[in-house]
């Protein structure tokens, strides 16, 4: 065996030791597996958080309220940024939603790099899981990072209902529509009701039994919009009769999204294309 002094076993033990250093650095920075969550600060409890950014807007019933509608945001990351640089250059959005699908396969990685790209935004966001959001355990990753899967806000004279469609994902359990219904009849102070989900009611991934139901509450409630992404492709379409437009906007590759404008009971559209 060679001394230890030896200038050519001095060099290889540094080697050796700087390799370990580097080794451990990696471990440090790269998930050891794509099905782990392990999430930074930031990156929790997304929805909630910005719900209190909303909240501090102040917004009155007198306010105008515009906010964007989009979806689909799966693997798109090239579009993803600009679609937020292109919303970032307006001063007239109070919050943007995202209609589902931010991944295709659920992903803790997939996850985060649309929250890097959405969180540059200069307003809030909020998020509705989606089907493709729901697979491998993608349901644990969309929980930590949104929150939960049904969600209601109201913002000015306006009530937000974010719900579940992903019926054959969560084993067709969803959607809950007596939660839905119980969201509506405690809406009906608010003078415009928006129901927000991924999969529209016309799909039969939406469970064919539910769609008739759905239809009913949507008009005994007198909803303003039905809200969706999934299709990947803009739609306007009354399925429940010409007093609940059921809308679906187009996946971000499209490079669009839909603007609201609110002022008291009168809600108008803008299909905007960068």
């Amino acid at each position: 065996m060679l001394p230890i002094n030896n200038k050519y076993s001095r060099g290889f033990i540094a080697a050796g030791i700087l390799s370990l250093g580097l080794l451990g650095q990696a471990c440090e920075e790269f998930e050891y597996s794509p099905y782990e969550i392990r999430l930074r600060e930031d990156e929790k409890n997304i929805n909630a958080r910005n719900l209190a950014r909303i909240h501090d807007l102040g917004l009155t019933a007198s306010d105008t309220l515009r906010f964007i509608l989009t979806a689909d945001t799966q693997g798109f990351y090239a579009e993803n940024e600009q679609l937020v640089a292109h919303i970032n250059q307006r001063d007239d959005i109070d919050f943007v939603l995202i209609g589902g699908d931010l991944t295709d396969f659920g992903l803790t990685k997939e996850f985060r790099l649309v929250h890097q790209d959405f969180k540059t935004l200069k307003v809030p966001y909020l998020a509705v899981v989606g089907n493709h959001d729901a697979i491998n355990n993608g349901k644990q990753v969309f929980s930590a990072m949104y929150g939960d899967y049904d969600l209601s806000f109201t913002v000015g004279n306006s009530r937000f209902i974010l719900l579940n469609t992903n019926y054959l994902e969560f084993d067709k359990k969803v959607p809950d529509l007596d939660w839905l219904e119980g969201e509506l009849q405690a809406a009906q102070e608010s003078e415009n009701i928006f129901v927000i989900s991924h999969i529209p009611p016309t799909n039969k991934e939406f469970g064919e039994e539910n769609g008739v139901r759905y239809g009913q509450l949507m008009n005994q409630y007198n909803v303003t919009y039905s809200l969706h992404g999934h299709n990947h492709g803009y739609k306007l379409h009354f399925p429940f009769g010409e007093g609940v437009p059921v809308l679906e906007t187009a996946a971000t590759e499209k490079l669009e999204y839909i603007v609201f404008t609110v002022i008291g009971g009168k809600v108008s559209f803008q299909r905007v294309l960068i």
